[in-house]
């Protein structure tokens, strides 16, 4: 981007030798054209008048994307205006005092153009470990950690709408016992087929993920005390119904379910509803284990 017409054939020239595609734009609205049409891989600037708000700089930041910004090179007069480039807000930006060496010049795009491959690098490891946190390594499940940040989205979609947003909160019962008489992959294997059921037993629009231990539960958009009930002995009866066989092991498994249901009008909280199911999902266990309860505010005088 030569905007200030200065005589730079013999960089073009360097950078075109060294195998650059080299697109020129000697002013403003060429410049805005070239960007339009392809997005280029690093910017080399001669500013008419590089200053905070101004055009140039407005241009430049169009180019600049969150996972992947466009270094900047900026040509400067002197050292005042060196002082001045310093200011401006743009990532990776370098800067050479002019006449422009084109050997310095190729170095330092060469030194940008590193840079901007090992953030995209470290981005996408970034984007590969989000996907494994937001995931439950054992049952392919979301993990506790991406289901609160899904229940806190929800939530606030419930009030937006009014609609209502259903919770049940799972617990594998007697799964301790599991462990101690058999060993810890068949306690894995319970896991994952209590998954399995989950997965089986939801909508596409709902949201499964374990909680942590042996304690599941499933989110449930626009989905009424009543359905989500329905859903829930769904998911009892299903699991109740199969046995579990791994090696020389093998187990009949039952789940207690707690369900509360928040009507997207009242106050409350995502604590407050996932409290409530908890209190249910004692109920639950507390009534013998293998049944379904829905919140009603009697379960801690029980």
């Amino acid at each position: 981007m030569n905007h200030n017409r200065d005589p730079l054939l013999e960089l073009c020239a360097a950078l075109a030798r060294s195998g650059y595609a080299v697109e020129v734009a000697d002013s403003l609205a060429q410049s805005h054209r070239l960007a339009t049409e392809r997005r280029p891989d690093v910017v080399v600037l001669n500013p008419l008048v590089l200053c905070a708000g101004g055009v140039e700089l407005e241009l430049l930041e169009t180019l600049q994307r969150q996972d992947d910004p466009v270094p900047v090179i900026l040509l400067v007069d002197d050292l005042q205006a060196l002082a001045e480039a310093r200011q401006a807000q743009v990532p990776f930006r370098d800067f050479v005092l002019k006449p422009a060496s084109p050997t310095e010049c190729l170095h330092r795009i060469e030194l940008a153009l590193q840079t901007r491959s090992r953030l995209r690098s470290l981005q996408a490891r970034a984007q590969r470990l989000e996907s494994q946190v937001s995931t439950d390594f054992k049952t392919g499940l979301l993990s506790e950690l991406h289901i609160k940040r899904v229940l806190a989205t929800e939530w606030k979609r419930a009030q937006r709408h009014q609609n209502p947003l259903s919770l049940l909160l799972i617990d594998v019962d007697d799964f301790k016992s599991v462990n101690d008489t058999t060993e810890y992959s068949f306690g894995d294997e319970v896991l994952r087929r209590v998954a399995e059921a989950l997965r089986a037993n939801v909508r596409e629009t709902d949201f499964a993920a374990r909680f942590g231990g042996d304690e599941f539960c499933v989110l449930l958009p626009q989905t009424s005390p009543a359905e989500a009930v329905q859903t829930a002995l769904r998911i009892r009866q299903r699991i109740a119904g199969m046995v579990v066989q791994n090696g020389t092991f093998q187990r009949q498994v039952t789940v207690s379910i707690g369900v509360d249901c928040y009507d997207g009008r009242s106050a409350g909280t995502t604590e407050h509803l996932r409290r409530n199911a908890n209190r249910a999902l004692h109920e639950a266990k507390r009534r013998g284990k293998n049944q379904v309860w829905l919140h009603s505010g009697r379960e801690a005088e029980a």
